[in-house]
C-alpha cells in the first residue's frame, strides 16, 4: 500500500511540475496550440518571452515593442481572422513591418501595405488587413 502510495504521489508531482514548466517556459499550450499558415512552426519554438515589434514604415519610422503575452495573443488571433486578399500592387510601398520574437527566434515576419499583408518566412498569399487588426495596429 505504502509504494503505491509513494508511485502515486510521485507521478502527481511529475505531473504538476511539468504542467508548471510548460506554463511558464512556452507561450501557447502543447494541447490548444493549433499549427497553421500564421503559426506554422511547432509550439515549442513559441517561448516565453515573447516580444512584438511593429515598425511604422509610412513617415517617422518609428518602432512600437509589445511583451504582454495577452496583447500578443490578441494579434495573433486577429492575424489569423484574416480573410485571403486579392487586391494590391506587388510594387506598393510597405506601410509597417511586424515581427514577433520569442526567446530563441524570430516566430513571425510580416510586411503590411494599404489594403493587405503577408508574412515573410513563407510564401504566403495576401490576407486582408481587418478592421480588427487595423485597430490593434492603431493603437500602438
Amino acid at each position: 500500500m505504502k509504494k503505491k502510495l509513494m508511485t502515486s504521489a510521485v507521478l502527481i508531482t511529475f505531473f504538476v511540475l511539468s504542467v508548471w514548466y510548460i506554463h511558464h517556459t512556452f507561450f501557447f499550450s502543447p494541447l490548444s496550440f493549433e499549427q497553421d499558415d500564421i503559426t506554422y512552426q511547432s509550439w515549442t519554438d513559441y517561448q516565453r518571452p515573447m516580444t512584438l515589434t511593429y515598425y511604422d514604415l509610412d513617415g517617422g519610422r518609428t518602432s512600437y515593442q509589445i511583451e504582454g503575452d495577452e496583447e500578443i495573443r490578441s494579434f495573433f488571433k486577429a492575424m489569423k481572422q484574416c480573410p485571403s486578399s486579392a487586391e494590391g500592387n506587388e510594387g506598393e510601398q510597405v506601410l509597417g513591418a511586424l515581427r514577433i520574437s520569442s526567446a530563441r527566434d524570430i516566430v513571425l515576419e510580416a510586411y503590411f501595405y494599404n489594403d493587405f499583408w503577408h508574412v515573410l518566412q513563407k510564401d504566403h498569399e495576401r490576407l486582408e488587413i481587418t478592421p480588427k487588426l487595423e485597430g490593434l495596429i492603431n493603437q500602438l
